[in-house]
């Protein structure tokens, strides 16, 4: 195996300390992507050009992971049919005309692709074209959609294959993405605890089914069940649900979980939240827990008192910096600043 001597005042690539491989070589190339992706066919566009190819890869828990590929020169790519996952492709720079089933994109920086494991894939990458890539799992994705809709589903989910970056609605998704990427790339704290890991691999496959178009999508805004008739929704249901939440606090709980625990879809269960505490279920939930970590903030600390970090990651707010802000937001006053009012344990 190649390994490419990188300048030494070049920013690193992404997710660089997650290195599966770099290489010159063709058949090397295409057999080492195709370890984490699936078979298929390699081969330049351009004859004699001499690929410069890398693959950066890391699992988030256990049905996402992120990926970071590049080939150099315009490459022709035929997986054929992916099976077994789902692939949110998004170029860094240049560009690829993406064909899946009867759909076809040219993909760019503000222009992902998201191609769907039941149509045939072909792709042709523009020269210089690295992409940063989000790979999910097939059944983990249909099971999350499902729970939602709180239905079976009746045929296969197929996104809409261009997925349009730079529209507002998908500003939280993307976002997210980008922290995600930050996060393993710094620190790895997602890594080492499995149960932020498990939030945030939720909470991106509940992102990009709620943020972007698919086959389901008009069943998931309707809150219609596969027989087309809409549930009807109480306000116990919210009792259950607010309970339900107050059980699970240290728990990483999603919506889909509410759904499934009180028996109505995602959009019903928006819909009548929002009407009954002006609030949706989420933030709904982010409040009792902000509620929770101030309570162990304001708590009699034993001899060694937890770090507000601690606290923050047994409640599920992974990123220190927007915990602090959401709880400036609802108690006029930052976690340190709460517990520097306690003064130190006796």
């Amino acid at each position: 195996m190649h390994t490419a001597q990188q300048n030494s005042t070049a920013p690193p690539l992404p997710l660089e300390r997650y290195r599966l491989f770099d290489s010159h070589d063709l058949d090397e190339a295409r057999e080492f992507v195709g370890r984490v992706f699936c078979p298929h066919d390699l081969a330049t566009l351009r004859p004699g050009a001499q690929l410069d190819a890398c693959h950066h890869s890391v699992p988030l828990h256990h049905d996402a992971s992120l990926n970071y590929v590049q080939y150099g020169p315009a490459v022709r790519i035929e997986p054929g049919h992916l099976a077994g996952f789902y692939l949110l492709q998004i170029p860094l720079r240049g560009g690829a005309m993406v064909r899946c089933g009867s759909q076809a994109v040219e993909s760019h920086a503000l222009m992902a692709s998201l191609p769907s494991p039941t149509e045939a894939l072909s792709m042709h990458w523009h020269d210089d074209s690295p992409q940063f890539i989000v790979k999910i799992d097939r059944a983990a994705m249909q099971s999350r959609l499902s729970a939602l809709l709180q239905a079976p589903l009746h045929q296969p989910l197929v996104f809409d294959l261009g997925v349009d970056l730079s529209n507002p609605a998908l500003a939280g998704m993307t976002s997210f993405i980008a922290y995600l990427r930050s996060a393993v790339e710094t620190n790895a704290i997602l890594l080492g605890h499995p149960v932020l890991a498990e939030q945030a691999e939720n909470h991106l496959l509940t992102s990009l089914l709620l943020s972007t178009g698919h086959n389901y999508s008009t069943a998931l805004a309707s809150g219609a069940f596969s027989s087309g008739a809409a549930p009807t929704v109480l306000p116990r249901v919210v009792k259950r649900a607010q309970e339900y939440m107050h059980s699970q606090l240290e728990q990483p709980i999603t919506l889909a979980d509410v759904c499934a625990h009180v028996g109505v879809s995602a959009r019903s269960l928006q819909q009548t939240f929002a009407q009954c505490t002006g609030k949706s279920p989420m933030a709904f939930l982010r409040d009792l827990r902000l509620d929770a970590a101030r309570t162990a903030l304001q708590s009699k600390f034993a001899e060694r008192a937890p770090q507000v970090s601690d606290i923050a990651a047994r409640y599920g707010f992974f990123h220190l910096g927007h915990f602090a802000e959401g709880y400036r937001r609802r108690f006029g006053e930052t976690p340190s600043e709460t517990r520097q009012r306690l003064g130190p344990p006796h």
